[in-house]
């Protein structure tokens, strides 16, 4: 019910914006000529094509609606959705009792203090390793990983 009354107030909203946006333009939408200085002869689209003039009118009254509750809808869809990144999620706390015989210890989080492994199930799939230019992480991955590998199945 919350998500029509949102749609229906956007559908005021964007009526009202609308109404005030053809009432700022409408002398234009009203004159009987509009003249445009096209090269060297004076172009007047109102009284030489008048068709074209009506149906150039209705489609702007028409798109000029529909852009309006587009772009309300997006703005309420991003600020919704700015709301909902805002929670923050409590860190799983991973005790030395919780782990597995077979972890990868791969750094300490140092806001927390805490141990950070990876389980043996994710071992077995892709990592991926971020950093900027010259922050070792070729040594990191080959290094570290094999040798804590090696160092557990030894053990």
């Amino acid at each position: 019910m919350k998500f029509f009354k949102l749609k229906f107030f956007i559908l005021l909203f964007s009526i009202f914006i609308s109404v005030i946006i053809l009432t700022i333009f409408e002398p234009i939408l009203n004159a009987d000529t509009l003249i445009f200085p096209y090269s060297l002869h004076p172009f007047d689209i109102a009284k030489n094509y008048p068709q074209i003039w009506y149906n150039t009118k209705v489609i702007f009254r028409i798109n000029l609606f529909i852009s309006d509750f587009l772009i309300l809808n997006s703005i309420s869809t991003f600020l919704k959705f700015n709301k909902h990144l805002k929670v923050k999620k409590k860190n799983k706390v991973i005790s030395v009792e919780n782990i597995s015989s077979f972890n990868l210890l791969i750094g300490i989080n140092s806001d927390t203090q805490e141990k950070i492994f990876i389980p043996e199930k994710g071992l077995y799939q892709n990592i991926l390793v971020t950093g900027t230019i010259g922050s070792r992480k070729d040594k990191f991955c080959n290094v570290s990983f094999t040798k804590a590998i090696d160092g557990m199945l030894k053990s």
